[in-house]
Protein backbone atom coordinates (compact mmCIF):
# COMPACT_ATOMS: atom_id res chain seq x y z
CA UNK A 1 0.00 0.00 0.00
CA UNK A 2 1.96 3.37 -1.03
CA UNK A 3 1.95 6.23 1.70
CA UNK A 4 1.07 9.47 1.18
CA UNK A 5 3.02 12.66 1.46
CA UNK A 6 2.32 14.09 5.12
CA UNK A 7 0.87 17.73 3.92
CA UNK A 8 3.83 19.60 5.17
CA UNK A 9 6.41 18.08 3.21
CA UNK A 10 3.71 18.10 0.15
CA UNK A 11 3.54 22.37 0.79
CA UNK A 12 7.49 21.84 0.85
CA UNK A 13 7.60 20.61 -2.36
CA UNK A 14 5.35 23.02 -4.36
CA UNK A 15 7.35 25.66 -2.63
CA UNK A 16 10.63 24.06 -4.47
CA UNK A 17 8.79 23.83 -7.68
CA UNK A 18 7.20 26.94 -7.32
CA UNK A 19 10.78 29.03 -7.54
CA UNK A 20 12.30 26.58 -9.66
CA UNK A 21 11.89 29.51 -12.71
CA UNK A 22 13.83 32.45 -11.56
CA UNK A 23 11.66 36.15 -12.85
CA UNK A 24 14.54 38.48 -13.62
CA UNK A 25 13.38 41.77 -12.92
CA UNK A 26 16.54 43.91 -13.10
CA UNK A 27 16.44 47.12 -15.16
CA UNK A 28 18.29 47.15 -18.63
CA UNK A 29 21.33 49.10 -18.41
CA UNK A 30 20.34 52.86 -19.40
CA UNK A 31 22.87 53.80 -22.25
CA UNK A 32 22.13 56.14 -24.72
CA UNK A 33 21.98 54.79 -28.34
CA UNK A 34 24.38 57.32 -30.35
CA UNK A 35 27.22 57.42 -32.79
CA UNK A 36 30.74 57.72 -31.70
CA UNK A 37 32.95 57.84 -34.67
CA UNK A 38 32.65 57.57 -38.28
CA UNK A 39 34.55 57.76 -41.40
CA UNK A 40 33.62 59.14 -44.91
CA UNK A 41 35.13 59.58 -48.69
CA UNK A 42 36.22 63.11 -48.97
CA UNK A 43 35.14 64.61 -45.44
CA UNK A 44 36.80 67.60 -44.27
CA UNK A 45 35.65 67.06 -40.81
CA UNK A 46 32.39 65.42 -39.31
CA UNK A 47 30.69 66.81 -35.85
CA UNK A 48 28.82 64.05 -33.81
CA UNK A 49 26.68 66.22 -31.72
CA UNK A 50 25.10 63.47 -28.51
CA UNK A 51 22.86 65.95 -26.82
CA UNK A 52 21.31 66.69 -30.32
CA UNK A 53 21.39 63.28 -32.03
CA UNK A 54 23.09 64.62 -35.18
CA UNK A 55 25.85 64.11 -37.17
CA UNK A 56 27.48 67.05 -39.80
CA UNK A 57 29.57 66.00 -42.63
CA UNK A 58 31.63 69.13 -43.97
CA UNK A 59 32.34 67.80 -47.40
CA UNK A 60 35.56 69.02 -49.35
CA UNK A 61 34.82 70.60 -52.90
CA UNK A 62 35.79 67.75 -54.37
CA UNK A 63 33.46 65.13 -53.12
CA UNK A 64 30.17 64.42 -54.89
CA UNK A 65 27.43 65.53 -52.54
CA UNK A 66 24.62 63.53 -54.13
CA UNK A 67 27.35 60.11 -53.54
CA UNK A 68 28.87 60.26 -50.29
CA UNK A 69 30.59 56.94 -49.30
CA UNK A 70 30.33 56.65 -45.48
CA UNK A 71 32.93 53.79 -45.08
CA UNK A 72 32.67 52.99 -41.21
CA UNK A 73 30.11 54.09 -38.62
CA UNK A 74 31.11 52.95 -34.70
CA UNK A 75 27.98 52.99 -32.39
CA UNK A 76 28.13 53.66 -28.37
CA UNK A 77 27.44 50.33 -27.36
CA UNK A 78 27.79 46.81 -28.83
CA UNK A 79 23.66 46.26 -28.27
CA UNK A 80 22.77 49.46 -30.35
CA UNK A 81 20.96 48.65 -33.56
CA UNK A 82 19.84 50.71 -36.28
CA UNK A 83 16.62 51.08 -37.99
CA UNK A 84 18.56 51.22 -41.36
CA UNK A 85 22.19 50.66 -42.98
CA UNK A 86 24.29 53.11 -42.20
CA UNK A 87 27.38 52.37 -44.35
CA UNK A 88 27.56 52.33 -47.87
CA UNK A 89 26.59 55.56 -50.86
CA UNK A 90 24.06 57.92 -49.97
CA UNK A 91 22.23 61.11 -51.48
CA UNK A 92 23.10 63.76 -48.78
CA UNK A 93 21.79 66.94 -50.18
CA UNK A 94 19.02 66.25 -48.01
CA UNK A 95 19.22 64.82 -44.15
CA UNK A 96 19.26 60.95 -43.75
CA UNK A 97 17.00 60.42 -40.88
CA UNK A 98 16.84 57.24 -38.80
CA UNK A 99 16.28 55.63 -35.02
CA UNK A 100 18.77 54.12 -32.58
CA UNK A 101 17.81 51.73 -30.39
CA UNK A 102 19.39 50.04 -27.13
CA UNK A 103 17.27 48.11 -24.79
CA UNK A 104 13.97 50.14 -24.78
CA UNK A 105 15.88 53.45 -25.14
CA UNK A 106 15.15 54.76 -28.97
CA UNK A 107 16.80 58.09 -30.45
CA UNK A 108 15.93 59.79 -33.86
CA UNK A 109 19.04 60.58 -35.49
CA UNK A 110 19.96 63.19 -38.31
CA UNK A 111 23.05 62.78 -40.87
CA UNK A 112 23.56 66.33 -42.75
CA UNK A 113 26.20 67.49 -45.09
CA UNK A 114 27.40 70.86 -45.98
CA UNK A 115 29.94 71.84 -48.54
CA UNK A 116 31.50 75.20 -49.27
CA UNK A 117 32.43 75.87 -52.92
CA UNK A 118 34.95 78.63 -53.16
CA UNK A 119 33.35 81.05 -56.21
CA UNK A 120 34.65 84.18 -57.31
CA UNK A 121 34.42 86.22 -60.70
CA UNK A 122 36.30 89.48 -61.34
CA UNK A 123 36.62 91.88 -63.98
CA UNK A 124 38.68 94.55 -65.11
CA UNK A 125 37.64 98.33 -64.27
CA UNK A 126 34.31 96.60 -61.61
CA UNK A 127 32.79 98.90 -59.89
CA UNK A 128 31.58 97.22 -56.12
CA UNK A 129 31.38 93.70 -54.99
CA UNK A 130 30.31 90.55 -57.56
CA UNK A 131 26.94 88.93 -56.50
CA UNK A 132 27.26 85.27 -57.18
CA UNK A 133 23.50 83.31 -56.83
CA UNK A 134 24.52 79.79 -56.43
CA UNK A 135 20.79 78.72 -56.27
CA UNK A 136 19.62 80.08 -59.88
CA UNK A 137 22.97 80.12 -61.24
CA UNK A 138 23.70 83.70 -61.79
CA UNK A 139 26.53 86.40 -61.87
CA UNK A 140 25.99 89.86 -61.82
CA UNK A 141 28.62 92.25 -61.97
CA UNK A 142 28.74 96.39 -62.27
CA UNK A 143 31.44 97.83 -64.45
CA UNK A 144 31.73 102.15 -65.35
CA UNK A 145 29.09 103.45 -68.03
CA UNK A 146 32.13 104.36 -70.08
CA UNK A 147 33.58 100.99 -71.31
CA UNK A 148 32.13 99.31 -74.63
CA UNK A 149 30.78 96.07 -72.93
CA UNK A 150 31.83 94.47 -76.47
CA UNK A 151 35.46 94.82 -76.08
CA UNK A 152 36.58 96.69 -72.97
CA UNK A 153 36.01 94.08 -70.09
CA UNK A 154 38.25 91.87 -69.25
CA UNK A 155 37.73 88.52 -66.78
CA UNK A 156 40.78 88.87 -64.60
CA UNK A 157 39.60 85.54 -62.57
CA UNK A 158 36.61 83.27 -62.30
CA UNK A 159 36.13 80.09 -60.74
CA UNK A 160 32.08 79.04 -60.22
CA UNK A 161 32.16 75.46 -60.24
CA UNK A 162 33.80 73.08 -57.28
CA UNK A 163 37.26 71.83 -57.39
CA UNK A 164 37.74 69.85 -60.84
CA UNK A 165 34.70 71.10 -62.99
CA UNK A 166 34.39 71.65 -66.86
CA UNK A 167 33.43 74.88 -68.02
CA UNK A 168 32.12 74.86 -72.10
CA UNK A 169 33.82 78.05 -72.62
CA UNK A 170 37.20 79.91 -71.24
CA UNK A 171 36.04 82.51 -69.30
CA UNK A 172 38.94 84.35 -68.85
CA UNK A 173 40.01 87.41 -70.99
CA UNK A 174 38.10 89.86 -72.92
CA UNK A 175 34.40 88.84 -73.41
CA UNK A 176 31.97 90.65 -75.43
CA UNK A 177 29.51 91.56 -72.61
CA UNK A 178 26.81 93.30 -75.00
CA UNK A 179 24.27 90.37 -73.87
CA UNK A 180 24.18 88.01 -71.09
CA UNK A 181 26.96 85.59 -71.23
CA UNK A 182 26.27 81.76 -70.86
CA UNK A 183 28.14 79.25 -69.66
CA UNK A 184 27.63 74.78 -68.74
CA UNK A 185 29.53 73.77 -65.74
CA UNK A 186 29.59 70.32 -65.78
CA UNK A 187 30.79 68.20 -62.21
CA UNK A 188 30.35 64.70 -61.69
CA UNK A 189 28.84 63.78 -64.85
CA UNK A 190 25.61 66.68 -63.46
CA UNK A 191 25.53 69.80 -65.72
CA UNK A 192 24.37 73.61 -64.49
CA UNK A 193 23.73 76.29 -67.12
CA UNK A 194 25.00 79.86 -65.53
CA UNK A 195 24.70 83.07 -66.62
CA UNK A 196 26.81 86.61 -66.25
CA UNK A 197 25.10 89.47 -66.51
CA UNK A 198 27.53 92.58 -66.72
CA UNK A 199 25.51 95.79 -66.37
CA UNK A 200 27.14 99.70 -67.08
CA UNK A 201 26.61 102.25 -64.17
CA UNK A 202 26.96 105.39 -63.77
CA UNK A 203 30.90 105.90 -62.20
CA UNK A 204 30.41 106.73 -58.42
CA UNK A 205 32.43 106.43 -55.38
CA UNK A 206 30.82 105.43 -52.24
CA UNK A 207 31.28 104.94 -48.65
CA UNK A 208 29.10 102.02 -47.58
CA UNK A 209 30.34 101.45 -43.96
CA UNK A 210 32.15 103.73 -41.41
CA UNK A 211 32.26 102.97 -37.99
CA UNK A 212 34.49 104.77 -35.18
CA UNK A 213 35.71 103.37 -32.65
CA UNK A 214 38.30 105.72 -29.80
CA UNK A 215 41.53 105.69 -31.87
CA UNK A 216 40.49 104.30 -34.75
CA UNK A 217 38.34 103.83 -37.86
CA UNK A 218 36.65 100.91 -40.04
CA UNK A 219 35.84 102.30 -43.41
CA UNK A 220 34.50 100.68 -46.14
CA UNK A 221 33.96 101.90 -50.13
CA UNK A 222 32.83 101.10 -53.90
CA UNK A 223 34.91 101.82 -56.57
CA UNK A 224 36.50 100.97 -59.69
CA UNK A 225 38.44 97.67 -59.89
CA UNK A 226 42.05 98.50 -60.96
CA UNK A 227 42.10 102.22 -60.18
CA UNK A 228 43.78 103.84 -57.26
CA UNK A 229 41.47 103.66 -54.37
CA UNK A 230 41.50 104.60 -50.92
CA UNK A 231 40.71 106.73 -48.31
CA UNK A 232 41.88 110.34 -46.77
CA UNK A 233 40.50 112.33 -43.55
CA UNK A 234 41.18 115.08 -41.43
CA UNK A 235 39.81 116.66 -38.37
CA UNK A 236 36.89 118.34 -38.84
CA UNK A 237 37.66 122.41 -39.40
CA UNK A 238 41.12 121.79 -40.79
CA UNK A 239 42.73 121.80 -43.62
CA UNK A 240 45.18 119.41 -44.44
CA UNK A 241 44.40 115.79 -45.58
CA UNK A 242 46.14 112.69 -44.51
CA UNK A 243 45.72 109.75 -46.84
CA UNK A 244 45.87 105.75 -45.81
CA UNK A 245 48.78 104.15 -45.99
CA UNK A 246 48.66 101.78 -49.66
CA UNK A 247 49.38 98.89 -46.78
CA UNK A 248 46.27 99.82 -44.82
CA UNK A 249 44.06 98.89 -47.82
CA UNK A 250 42.22 95.77 -48.12
CA UNK A 251 40.85 95.18 -51.71
CA UNK A 252 38.07 93.43 -53.03
CA UNK A 253 37.27 93.64 -56.52
CA UNK A 254 34.99 96.87 -56.70
CA UNK A 255 34.95 97.03 -53.00
CA UNK A 256 37.66 98.50 -50.30
CA UNK A 257 38.43 98.78 -47.04
CA UNK A 258 40.71 100.24 -44.23
CA UNK A 259 41.47 100.63 -40.13
CA UNK A 260 42.63 104.49 -39.83
CA UNK A 261 44.62 104.43 -36.94
CA UNK A 262 45.93 106.87 -34.44
CA UNK A 263 42.92 109.06 -34.03
CA UNK A 264 41.87 111.67 -31.02
CA UNK A 265 38.92 110.57 -28.34
CA UNK A 266 35.97 112.37 -28.64
CA UNK A 267 36.74 113.57 -32.15
CA UNK A 268 35.30 114.87 -35.01
CA UNK A 269 36.71 114.31 -38.60
CA UNK A 270 35.67 114.30 -41.86
CA UNK A 271 36.67 110.99 -44.39
CA UNK A 272 36.19 110.41 -47.75
CA UNK A 273 37.18 107.52 -50.69
CA UNK A 274 38.73 107.81 -53.96
CA UNK A 275 38.83 105.59 -56.91
CA UNK A 276 41.35 107.47 -59.28
CA UNK A 277 40.56 111.21 -59.26
CA UNK A 278 36.77 110.54 -58.44
CA UNK A 279 35.94 111.22 -54.87
CA UNK A 280 32.75 110.16 -52.87
CA UNK A 281 30.21 112.69 -50.78
CA UNK A 282 32.52 113.35 -47.10
CA UNK A 283 31.31 111.76 -43.95
CA UNK A 284 31.64 113.26 -40.94
CA UNK A 285 32.02 110.49 -37.54
CA UNK A 286 33.29 111.50 -34.33
CA UNK A 287 35.29 109.22 -32.43
CA UNK A 288 34.19 107.66 -28.92
CA UNK A 289 35.23 108.08 -25.36
CA UNK A 290 38.71 106.59 -23.82
CA UNK A 291 37.55 104.98 -20.63
CA UNK A 292 38.74 102.27 -18.01
CA UNK A 293 37.27 99.70 -16.34
CA UNK A 294 35.43 100.71 -12.50
CA UNK A 295 37.40 99.81 -9.82
CA UNK A 296 40.18 98.12 -11.91
CA UNK A 297 43.35 98.29 -9.72
CA UNK A 298 41.10 96.62 -7.22
CA UNK A 299 41.65 99.47 -4.06
CA UNK A 300 38.12 100.48 -3.16
CA UNK A 301 36.30 97.27 -1.29
CA UNK A 302 33.81 97.17 2.08
CA UNK A 303 32.15 95.07 4.16
CA UNK A 304 28.69 96.76 3.20
CA UNK A 305 27.47 93.56 1.68
CA UNK A 306 28.61 90.99 4.61
CA UNK A 307 30.70 90.98 7.67
CA UNK A 308 31.90 87.75 6.06
CA UNK A 309 33.81 88.76 3.27
CA UNK A 310 35.01 91.79 1.51
CA UNK A 311 32.75 93.43 -1.90
CA UNK A 312 34.83 95.58 -4.65
CA UNK A 313 32.14 98.33 -3.98
CA UNK A 314 31.77 100.65 -1.27
CA UNK A 315 28.69 102.96 -1.19
CA UNK A 316 30.73 105.51 0.84
CA UNK A 317 33.29 105.60 -2.30
CA UNK A 318 32.66 108.76 -4.81
CA UNK A 319 34.67 106.48 -7.05
CA UNK A 320 32.91 102.76 -6.72
CA UNK A 321 29.43 103.56 -4.84
CA UNK A 322 28.04 100.85 -6.93
CA UNK A 323 28.89 97.48 -7.46
CA UNK A 324 30.11 96.66 -10.88
CA UNK A 325 32.88 93.31 -10.00
CA UNK A 326 31.50 90.41 -8.26
CA UNK A 327 32.63 86.80 -7.18
CA UNK A 328 31.37 83.63 -5.58
CA UNK A 329 31.81 84.99 -2.24
CA UNK A 330 28.03 84.82 -1.14
CA UNK A 331 27.92 81.37 -1.93
CA UNK A 332 30.70 80.06 -0.76
CA UNK A 333 30.43 82.04 2.94
CA UNK A 334 26.91 80.20 3.66
CA UNK A 335 28.84 78.31 5.77
CA UNK A 336 31.16 80.61 7.10
CA UNK A 337 33.60 83.13 6.43
CA UNK A 338 36.52 80.32 6.22
CA UNK A 339 34.49 79.87 2.88
CA UNK A 340 35.91 83.08 0.93
CA UNK A 341 37.71 82.52 -2.77
CA UNK A 342 37.89 86.41 -3.76
CA UNK A 343 39.85 88.73 -1.54
CA UNK A 344 41.91 91.97 -1.26
CA UNK A 345 45.54 91.50 -0.40
CA UNK A 346 47.04 94.43 0.61
CA UNK A 347 50.13 93.15 1.22
CA UNK A 348 50.59 91.75 -2.11
CA UNK A 349 50.24 94.29 -5.23
CA UNK A 350 51.66 95.74 -8.61
CA UNK A 351 49.74 99.18 -8.47
CA UNK A 352 48.13 100.82 -5.70
CA UNK A 353 47.80 99.62 -2.26
CA UNK A 354 46.29 96.49 -3.07
CA UNK A 355 45.13 93.97 -5.71
CA UNK A 356 42.79 90.64 -5.77
CA UNK A 357 43.64 87.99 -4.26
CA UNK A 358 41.44 84.60 -5.93
CA UNK A 359 41.84 81.46 -4.00
CA UNK A 360 40.75 77.88 -5.15
CA UNK A 361 39.48 75.70 -1.96
CA UNK A 362 36.71 73.11 -1.06
CA UNK A 363 34.18 74.43 0.31
CA UNK A 364 32.24 72.02 3.12
CA UNK A 365 31.05 69.43 0.50
CA UNK A 366 32.06 71.15 -3.01
CA UNK A 367 35.37 72.84 -4.68
CA UNK A 368 35.00 76.25 -5.57
CA UNK A 369 37.71 78.23 -7.74
CA UNK A 370 38.34 81.41 -6.92
CA UNK A 371 36.81 83.72 -9.08
CA UNK A 372 36.41 87.65 -9.80
CA UNK A 373 33.90 88.69 -12.73
CA UNK A 374 31.79 92.09 -14.02
CA UNK A 375 28.05 90.89 -13.13
CA UNK A 376 26.15 89.52 -9.95
CA UNK A 377 26.04 86.33 -8.11
CA UNK A 378 22.70 85.35 -8.74
CA UNK A 379 22.37 82.52 -6.12
CA UNK A 380 22.74 78.46 -4.94
CA UNK A 381 21.54 75.77 -6.87
CA UNK A 382 20.55 73.76 -3.50
CA UNK A 383 24.25 71.93 -2.47
CA UNK A 384 25.14 71.19 -6.21
CA UNK A 385 26.05 74.32 -7.56
CA UNK A 386 25.36 78.20 -8.08
CA UNK A 387 24.23 80.78 -10.76
CA UNK A 388 26.35 83.99 -11.83
CA UNK A 389 25.10 86.69 -14.00
CA UNK A 390 27.88 87.57 -16.37
CA UNK A 391 28.01 91.33 -18.09
CA UNK A 392 27.72 95.11 -17.63
CA UNK A 393 26.80 97.94 -19.61
CA UNK A 394 29.64 98.95 -22.31
CA UNK A 395 29.50 100.17 -25.68
CA UNK A 396 32.76 101.06 -26.12
CA UNK A 397 35.12 98.91 -28.29
CA UNK A 398 39.01 98.18 -27.24
CA UNK A 399 41.50 96.69 -28.80
CA UNK A 400 42.75 94.66 -25.62
CA UNK A 401 43.07 94.12 -22.37
CA UNK A 402 46.52 94.72 -20.35
CA UNK A 403 46.47 93.70 -16.79
CA UNK A 404 49.73 92.32 -14.14
CA UNK A 405 49.06 88.57 -12.55
CA UNK A 406 50.76 86.29 -10.40
CA UNK A 407 50.19 83.26 -10.01
CA UNK A 408 50.40 79.74 -7.28
CA UNK A 409 49.24 76.88 -9.46
CA UNK A 410 48.47 74.02 -7.74
CA UNK A 411 48.00 70.28 -9.16
CA UNK A 412 44.28 68.94 -9.33
CA UNK A 413 43.09 67.45 -6.61
CA UNK A 414 39.23 67.70 -7.16
CA UNK A 415 37.95 66.35 -10.45
CA UNK A 416 33.95 66.65 -10.78
CA UNK A 417 33.69 66.62 -14.07
CA UNK A 418 35.64 67.63 -17.21
CA UNK A 419 34.40 69.31 -20.76
CA UNK A 420 33.63 66.28 -23.69
CA UNK A 421 37.04 65.22 -25.01
CA UNK A 422 38.78 66.23 -22.32
CA UNK A 423 41.72 64.27 -20.49
CA UNK A 424 42.21 66.29 -17.54
CA UNK A 425 42.88 63.95 -14.23
CA UNK A 426 43.94 64.94 -10.56
CA UNK A 427 47.93 65.14 -10.71
CA UNK A 428 47.96 67.29 -13.44
CA UNK A 429 48.60 71.19 -12.74
CA UNK A 430 45.38 73.37 -12.36
CA UNK A 431 45.23 75.92 -15.18
CA UNK A 432 44.27 79.94 -14.51
CA UNK A 433 42.23 81.85 -17.10
CA UNK A 434 41.14 85.66 -17.76
CA UNK A 435 39.47 86.72 -20.28
CA UNK A 436 37.48 89.16 -22.20
CA UNK A 437 34.31 89.38 -24.24
CA UNK A 438 31.88 92.17 -25.80
CA UNK A 439 29.00 91.10 -27.16
CA UNK A 440 24.89 92.40 -27.47
CA UNK A 441 23.26 89.25 -25.65
CA UNK A 442 19.26 90.02 -24.74
CA UNK A 443 18.88 88.93 -21.08
CA UNK A 444 15.96 87.39 -22.39
CA UNK A 445 17.51 85.05 -23.99
CA UNK A 446 20.77 84.64 -22.31
CA UNK A 447 18.60 83.90 -18.63
CA UNK A 448 20.06 86.97 -16.80
CA UNK A 449 19.39 90.50 -15.55
CA UNK A 450 18.93 93.49 -17.94
CA UNK A 451 22.29 95.08 -16.41
CA UNK A 452 24.15 91.32 -16.66
CA UNK A 453 22.27 89.55 -19.28
CA UNK A 454 24.42 86.21 -19.32
CA UNK A 455 23.52 83.45 -16.85
CA UNK A 456 25.50 80.59 -15.81
CA UNK A 457 24.17 77.62 -13.76
CA UNK A 458 26.94 75.35 -12.92
CA UNK A 459 24.15 72.55 -12.36
CA UNK A 460 23.69 73.28 -15.75
CA UNK A 461 26.76 72.82 -18.39
CA UNK A 462 24.73 73.95 -21.39
CA UNK A 463 24.48 77.15 -20.00
CA UNK A 464 28.10 77.93 -19.68
CA UNK A 465 29.83 80.87 -20.98
CA UNK A 466 30.01 79.99 -24.91
CA UNK A 467 32.48 82.21 -26.95
CA UNK A 468 31.38 81.14 -30.03
CA UNK A 469 27.63 82.59 -29.51
CA UNK A 470 25.94 84.33 -31.92
CA UNK A 471 26.12 87.49 -29.45
CA UNK A 472 29.32 87.54 -28.77
CA UNK A 473 31.42 90.47 -30.76
CA UNK A 474 34.94 90.38 -29.37
CA UNK A 475 36.90 87.43 -27.52
CA UNK A 476 39.77 87.07 -25.80
CA UNK A 477 41.10 84.79 -23.22
CA UNK A 478 44.19 84.35 -21.19
CA UNK A 479 45.61 80.49 -19.84
CA UNK A 480 48.37 79.67 -17.79
CA UNK A 481 49.17 75.82 -15.93
CA UNK A 482 52.39 77.13 -14.85
CA UNK A 483 52.90 79.24 -11.39
CA UNK A 484 54.29 82.67 -12.47
CA UNK A 485 56.30 83.61 -8.55
CA UNK A 486 56.82 87.61 -9.98
CA UNK A 487 54.08 89.94 -11.06
CA UNK A 488 53.73 90.12 -15.25
CA UNK A 489 52.53 91.79 -17.51
CA UNK A 490 50.02 90.01 -19.31
CA UNK A 491 48.20 91.66 -22.61
CA UNK A 492 44.81 90.29 -24.05
CA UNK A 493 44.08 91.33 -27.46
CA UNK A 494 40.30 90.64 -28.97
CA UNK A 495 39.18 89.42 -31.99
CA UNK A 496 36.44 90.77 -33.29
CA UNK A 497 34.19 89.16 -35.83
CA UNK A 498 32.66 92.44 -37.18
CA UNK A 499 33.44 95.59 -36.37
CA UNK A 500 30.81 97.57 -37.15
CA UNK A 501 28.74 96.28 -34.81
CA UNK A 502 28.09 97.96 -31.60
CA UNK A 503 28.24 96.08 -27.84
CA UNK A 504 26.01 96.77 -25.07
CA UNK A 505 27.45 94.52 -22.87
CA UNK A 506 31.37 93.38 -21.24
CA UNK A 507 32.10 89.89 -19.46
CA UNK A 508 35.66 90.47 -17.65
CA UNK A 509 36.19 86.89 -16.12
CA UNK A 510 39.59 86.02 -13.90
CA UNK A 511 39.61 82.28 -12.20
CA UNK A 512 42.27 80.38 -9.94
CA UNK A 513 40.61 77.09 -12.07
CA UNK A 514 39.50 77.71 -15.44
CA UNK A 515 37.64 74.33 -14.65
CA UNK A 516 36.39 75.12 -11.73
CA UNK A 517 32.12 75.15 -12.88
CA UNK A 518 33.32 71.59 -13.37
CA UNK A 519 34.09 71.78 -9.97
CA UNK A 520 37.26 70.19 -11.08
CA UNK A 521 40.96 71.96 -9.85
CA UNK A 522 43.61 72.61 -6.98
CA UNK A 523 42.52 73.27 -3.43
CA UNK A 524 46.17 75.06 -3.45
CA UNK A 525 45.53 77.23 -6.55
CA UNK A 526 46.07 81.23 -5.73
CA UNK A 527 45.25 84.09 -8.75
CA UNK A 528 46.57 87.47 -8.02
CA UNK A 529 45.19 89.86 -10.54
CA UNK A 530 45.81 93.62 -10.35
CA UNK A 531 46.03 97.46 -12.72
CA UNK A 532 43.45 96.19 -15.48
CA UNK A 533 44.03 98.55 -18.30
CA UNK A 534 41.80 99.18 -21.64
CA UNK A 535 43.90 99.76 -24.63
CA UNK A 536 41.93 101.44 -27.27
Amino acid sequence: MKRLLSYPVFVFLLGIAGTSCIVNDLPYPQIEPAITAMKVDDAASIDINEKENSVLIHLEERADRQNVNIREVTLKDDITKCSTTLTGVFNLEKPLHFTLTNYDLSRKWTISSVQEIDRYFYVSSQMGETVIDDVNHRVLVNVPDYLDLETEVCVLAAKLGPEGAEYSRDLLGYQDFRDVVEVKITAHGREENWRIFVTPVEVNVNVTKLSAWTRVAWVKATGVTGAYNGFKYRVAGTEEWTVVSDDAIEQDGGTFSACIEGLTPETSYECCAFSGDILSKFKTFTTEKEEQLPNSSFEIYSNAESDNYKSWWDPASLFAPEKWWDSGNKGSTSVGSAGVICAPDPSDFADGSSSARLNSKYVVIKFAAGNLFSGEFAGLVGTSGGKVNFGRPFTLRPRKLVLWIKYNCGVIDNVGEVPEGSSVKKGDNDQCQIFIALGDWDYKVYGGSKDSPVQVNTTDKKTLFNPEADAVIAYGSFTSNKTIGEWQKVEIPLEYRDVHRQPTHIVVSCAASMLGDYFTGSSTSTLWVDAMQMIY
